[in-house]
């Protein structure tokens, strides 16, 4: 049976859920693989509230990201945002796979000297594609993580551990900023018109989908007909725009739903619908049910 809502989660909370100790809460590096204890649970989506980056060091995973299915393999990163939903699909026996994660304070504290903010892009909707690294940079990115766990580690505790953690994310950014430069500047790191039509539309629909469902919107902000983009998401996504916006809108709507704290008015406000009567319409088509009905049921 299908779980009725998205969780959502803040690092510090999945941090006191699998009962790790470190010594910046801010930071986690950790590994995902046969002989270890934490668990990624399949076909279950979620949300969790920070940057991150997600490593294939062996094996094969599928994954979802938001509206993207994304087929990973070895050298293959993920740049995990904080409104990105994530669903992972398989996993294979043999996979090895890094994970970290960073909370939105850190991120921003680290005063990352790039140009065009690059690092913050490298982080952000417009990548929500794999990249594949070399094994140069791959080797790289990995020694940097594996010295963040060791340094936060309460075991291993001095006086620096604080400013080396930030010295190794940082050295992780600047790695991952020139390997995409650097193939950009070869003609290797590009992605085509349709792509950049496609991750567009993602993005506006990340930033707007309150506020704006009508596909013509988004077709203006990119400067397409709503015929090309329509096309165009439905080539890339094998979806519609119409159903991403409202997927979006739905997933958003439930997470609201959860906290009891939000009147049904207000919840139907926050998403600017016109009135309850409308809210009540669109949320019933798309789910079977009524808000307060689902409501009940959380």
């Amino acid at each position: 049976m299908e779980k009725p809502i998205i969780p959502i989660y803040t690092l510090r909370k999945i941090i006191d859920w699998q009962n790790v100790q470190l010594v910046n809460p801010d930071v986690w590096a950790f590994d995902i693989n046969s002989s270890n204890s934490i668990v990624v649970e399949l076909n279950f989506p979620s949300k969790v509230i920070c940057f991150g980056l997600f490593l294939v060091q062996r094996g094969e995973v599928l994954i979802n990201v938001d509206f993207q299915e994304i087929q990973l393999k070895k050298n293959d990163v993920v740049n995990l945002f904080p409104n990105n939903v994530i669903e992972f699909k398989k996993i294979s026996n043999n996979a090895r796979l890094k994970f970290i994660l960073i909370s939105i304070d850190y991120f921003s504290e680290l005063n990352l000297e790039l140009n065009s903010q690059e690092a913050f892009d490298i982080l952000s909707n417009n990548y929500l594609k794999q990249v594949t690294l070399d094994d140069e940079t791959m080797f790289s990115i990995i020694y940097h993580i594996n010295h963040i766990q060791e340094l936060n580690n309460p075991e291993n505790a001095n006086n620096f551990n604080l400013e080396m953690l930030k010295l190794h994310f940082s050295l992780i950014m600047y790695s991952l900023a020139n390997y995409t430069q650097t193939q950009s500047e070869k003609g290797e790191y590009k992605t085509s018109r349709k792509e950049d039509i496609a991750v567009k539309f993602v993005g506006l629909v990340g930033q707007y989908f309150r506020y704006h469902k009508d596909v013509q919107y988004y077709a203006d902000a990119i400067f397409v007909t709503r015929t090309h983009l329509t096309r165009t998401i439905k080539d890339v996504f094998n979806k519609n725009p119409k159903q991403i916006i409202e997927e979006k809108l739905i997933a958003e709507i439930k997470v609201f739903l959860m906290k009891k704290e939000f009147s049904i008015a207000e919840v139907m406000r926050e998403f600017a619908f016109e009135d309850q009567a409308a809210f009540s319409k669109f949320f019933k088509k798309h789910t079977g049910v009524s808000p307060n009905f689902y409501r009940k049921t959380i």
